[in-house]
């Protein structure tokens, strides 16, 4: 199952989804003010990879331990400009079956960044 954050746009999980079963959008699952501690500690218990555009999670104390605490397998969009539509599109259609396959092999709790390129660097 792969579980994209609402910093991603709903309309790029949906556009997976027409070609995928398992793509869920935070809000299909939590209600929209769940906070990330809440939703990181059930998708790490459910062991679902997530995508995700917030950089800035693996810094704020509270996201990072649910992180850790959990046991979640993070992949984080670390560009500087905001991706189009598109652009996610294609980065994360040509990244997938490589996440997958991370996500798989590696032990969890991880965070890997994604670069512009394609590029994956583990980052916790």
């Amino acid at each position: 199952m792969i579980f994209f954050d609402r910093s991603i746009p709903r309309s790029v999980a949906q556009a997976l989804r027409l070609v995928r079963d398992d793509i869920r959008w935070l809000d299909d699952e939590f209600a929209s003010d769940a906070p990330d501690r809440v939703w990181l500690r059930e998708v790490g218990r459910r062991e679902r990879l997530v995508v995700s555009r917030d950089k800035r999670s693996r810094h704020r104390p509270a996201e990072r331990q649910a992180i850790i605490d959990n046991g979640v397998g993070c992949f984080v969009l670390v560009q500087s400009a905001n991706p189009t539509q598109w652009e996610y599109l294609r980065l994360i259609v040509a990244l997938l079956d490589h996440m997958e396959d991370l996500f798989a092999t590696t032990a969890r709790p991880f965070v890997y960044g994604i670069d512009r390129a394609g590029g994956l660097r583990r980052l916790v």
